[in-house]
């Protein structure tokens, strides 16, 4: 049982005030929309959370960046440093192309087009290493379905993994597709062929 004492000269029939918790009111829907880079926070955290990462993982990257470099870095950028260091401790490949993917969505969001670039070679790279890996010779590229004229043209090629590997026609170096305020977001895509 608990005692509970009164301060002096407060009577028995004090009434007791009771804290009204305020109940927690439902999140707005969540509409779908063009993030502005200035959001970059939100986009970051975003990214992060598909791979069950947050803002404490954030915030605790851009304090260690800021640390290393002595200035503070762009929110974005610390959100792919952070993935960069899970890219290249993961061994599951399937796993390394979706946070290779989320990078790119990210950055394209972002408006970086010349590192969105390097990231969709890296993903163009893995996925043709693995073909090779699993015995196939040949790959196909695939167009999406709203690929620019320059895209187009390479729909349906067939090469040698080799020859892909080497000259590296994807991501297309002459896609106009313009997407998240980015001209040039290539997303064609190799496809194993027997």
């Amino acid at each position: 049982m608990v005692k509970v004492i009164k301060p002096k000269g407060e009577s028995r029939n004090t009434p007791v005030k009771k804290e009204q918790k305020e109940m927690p009111q439902e999140a707005p829907a969540r509409k779908e929309r063009k993030t502005a880079p200035s959001d970059a926070r939100s986009v970051s955290l975003e990214m992060l959370a598909k791979f069950y990462l947050g803002p404490m993982d954030l915030d605790m990257k851009v304090r260690q960046m800021t640390v290393n470099t002595g200035t503070e870095p762009p929110v974005w950028m610390a959100a792919l440093e952070i993935m960069r260091d899970r890219v290249t401790k993961t061994e599951d490949p399937d796993l390394k192309l979706k946070m290779y993917q989320g990078m790119v969505d990210m950055l394209a969001q972002m408006g970086q087009k010349e590192d969105l670039r390097i990231i969709q070679e890296i993903i163009a790279r893995v996925n043709l290493t693995a073909f090779k890996h699993l015995g196939f010779e040949k790959v196909e590229v695939e167009c999406a379905k709203d690929a620019c004229p320059a895209c187009r043209k390479m729909s349906g090629k067939r090469l040698k993994i080799e020859d892909a590997l080497s000259a590296m026609p994807l991501p297309c170096h002459d896609c106009a597709t313009e997407r998240e305020a980015v001209k040039g977001y290539c997303r064609c895509r190799y496809f194993a062929v027997f």
